[in-house]
């Protein structure tokens, strides 16, 4: 019994490596002839192209790591269905639910796997690769601008900040103003630069001046060219602040989230993204749980190509149920949770109820 669940969990393992390394390899080639227009008119260096790809891995693996799974599954136990071995094992009386369980080990690890991912590598490599493309290829204008939604913030200090542009990569600020709150929370002074970069631990503010109040109003106003503040805000703490959501981890989305509560924002779009990041690598083991009993039952019924056809309709399903419960959760419709984990959760239950009927002789047994 254990001989045969580890030939099965090993042909499992080699088939998927074979088709995830395929799957990312075909996006990578249609991505690659979709941009590639992109990159010769800005003439950009062959390492700019290289490196996009290169951070671009984790991020379609993220994506193709369900797909891998279920075409894996269906592969594995569709080759050993072909060659009678199910059939072998029945007549034996050994349990065939029992030797596709490292399946189902496996699909969880691998779950595990990207989840892991996406905390400590998918978002340092989703934001080198959107600079490379949406900073230096498109050079998009609004690319590391912070929303007028997050444009004003509070620091550790008190300190209330307001910028109008932030380039992360170059730890260089535009527009900058800084208010200083006093004890009983009236402003006592204020900051304005027409620029701000940082060097050495310390912000190097441009063309700005600083003006004091008191209880009469204005009390003073000096002019400076440059002038150097030592302030807690870094470039690595605002960076956080314009992050878009796959280049954010998952405790940086929840501080997101727990900073909008406190500043009494709409959290439920962050909550989505929360829990679609962590619910998405689940789906690897939904889809094992289904294709392992519908690769068996409809072995039985046809050969391989009906056998596929019918896990590529059931991913089809599930995609469009999963897709539209997200659609809803952004509507309001649905609670973040329902949305994300719901169709996880109902086809679930079809799968283990599939698995707990796989001796019927029956296609789909109702």
């Amino acid at each position: 019994m254990k001989m045969l669940k580890r030939y099965v969990l090993t042909q499992f393992i080699k088939v998927y490596l074979l088709t995830a390394t395929g799957l990312i390899g075909i996006f990578l080639i249609v991505d690659f002839f979709e941009r590639i227009d992109e990159f010769l008119a800005k003439d950009a260096p062959m390492i700019d192209l290289i490196s996009y790809y290169i951070f671009k891995i984790p991020f379609i693996a993220f994506y193709m790591a369900p797909q891998g799974v279920l075409l894996a599954t269906v592969i594995t136990l569709a080759s050993i269905a072909r060659n009678n071995e199910f059939t072998a094992m029945k007549a034996c009386g050994i349990s065939i639910t029992g030797i596709t369980f490292p399946i189902i080990g496996a699909s969880f690890i691998i779950a595990l796997m990207v989840l892991v991912s996406s905390e400590f590598l998918s978002p340092v490599t989703n934001q080198k690769m959107n600079y490379i493309f949406m900073g230096k290829i498109q050079a998009r204008a609004s690319y590391g601008k912070i929303p007028t939604e997050n444009l004003w913030f509070k620091s550790v200090n008190g300190d209330i900040w307001n910028i109008d542009y932030f380039d992360p990569y170059k730890s260089r600020l535009e527009g900058v103003i800084i208010l200083k709150p006093g004890l009983d929370h009236s402003i006592i002074q204020r900051i304005d630069a027409k620029e701000a970069i940082w060097s050495i631990n310390k912000w190097e503010f441009v063309d700005g001046y600083i003006r004091k109040f008191d209880k009469n109003g204005i009390k003073s106003t000096k002019y400076f060219d440059k002038k150097n503040f030592i302030t807690p805000e870094t470039p690595d703490n605002l960076s956080k602040a314009h992050k878009r959501p796959e280049e954010m981890s998952l405790s940086e989305l929840y501080k997101k989230i727990q900073m909008q509560a406190l500043k009494g924002a709409d959290t439920s779009m962050s909550w989505i993204q929360l829990h679609r990041t962590i619910s998405y690598p689940f789906i690897s083991v939904v889809m094992a749980l289904l294709a392992i009993p519908l690769s068996i039952r409809s072995s039985r019924h046809g050969g391989l190509l009906f056998c596929v056809s019918v896990n590529i309709a059931m991913g089809f399903a599930f995609s469009f149920l999963y897709a539209m419960g997200i659609s809803l959760g952004k509507g309001g419709t649905f609670d973040p949770i329902l949305a994300t984990w719901g169709p996880n959760l109902l086809f679930t239950v079809l799968g283990f109820y599939l698995l707990l009927t796989m001796d019927s002789e029956k296609a789909f047994p109702i």
